[in-house]
């Protein structure tokens, strides 16, 4: 029942958040084909046949840089509605007089939001792949078809952070704003590091988004090893985090 609770609660922002990633992917490509002609509006496959595999080259950048953020924007949204949301207004108090431990509220949660995550990056990605493979007859996209599991990759920790800080701040709103607010600190961190100091600090949570753009070049060997290990432990750590801080909650 308390999955079929989160889905209700989460499902406004997956179809906002599914509809945000696929418009725009679908529309860059088709782009290429839409002609304006006399003041009518046509399209013209032929823009993608005379060079398939320029053009497949040419898009599926293009199209990852409208969902490269896609992941991440659904760990943020979607982890605000953990059970800690439920402490400032109350209703949490109804969630712990049933017969199930607290820890079970916060892992069906966030297991219905790895799913809705996975969702969201898969279903844009793969929707603009195939209808880039029907108009060119390439189906050979290595970084379209790669893409959509690694932005569900960077959309993990985030979700286990604004887990985690909406038990601390007791509030949806709260858990957004600090989780925001602490990858903002971070991103001006390291442009003072890039910059002045010429200090070399990774992105945060953005080494499956860095490795795919350089995916046919060496440095895509830094990826798998460090930035996964981080990710898979930062994606776990902090839901463990919330876990501990509601196990300890009075209400």
């Amino acid at each position: 029942m308390y999955a079929w609770k989160c889905w209700r609660e989460t499902r406004a922002s997956f179809f906002f958040l599914l509809i945000l990633s696929a418009a725009p992917a679908i529309l860059i490509t088709l782009a290429p084909g839409i002609k304006e002609h006399n003041g009518w509006w046509s399209f013209d496959r032929r823009e993608y046949t005379h060079d398939p595999v320029l053009m497949v080259q040419m898009l599926s950048p293009m199209i990852l840089s409208i969902l490269f953020g896609s992941g991440f924007l659904s760990g943020a949204f979607l982890g605000a509605t953990a059970s800690g949301s439920e402490l400032d207004p109350g209703t949490i108090e109804y969630l712990w007089t049933r017969p199930r431990p607290r820890a079970s509220f916060t892992w069906t949660h966030w297991g219905i939001c790895v799913a809705e995550i996975i969702l969201i990056t898969t279903i844009p990605t793969y929707l603009a792949a195939g209808l880039l493979g029907l108009l060119t007859g390439n189906w050979n996209e290595p970084m379209l078809l790669t893409a959509p599991w690694l932005l569900a990759l960077v959309g993990l920790p985030m979700l286990g952070l604004t887990t985690a800080m909406t038990a601390v701040r007791r509030s949806a709103k709260g858990g957004l704003v600090f989780s925001s607010g602490i990858v903002v600190a971070y991103v001006v961190l390291r442009q003072i590091a890039v910059g002045p100091l010429h200090l070399n600090l990774p992105p945060l949570f953005g080494g499956p988004v860095r490795w795919l753009f350089l995916f046919h070049t060496p440095e895509s060997i830094l990826f798998p090893w460090g930035s996964f290990t981080t990710i898979v432990v930062f994606a776990i750590l902090f839901p463990f985090a919330a876990q501990y801080l509601l196990q300890h909650t009075e209400v």
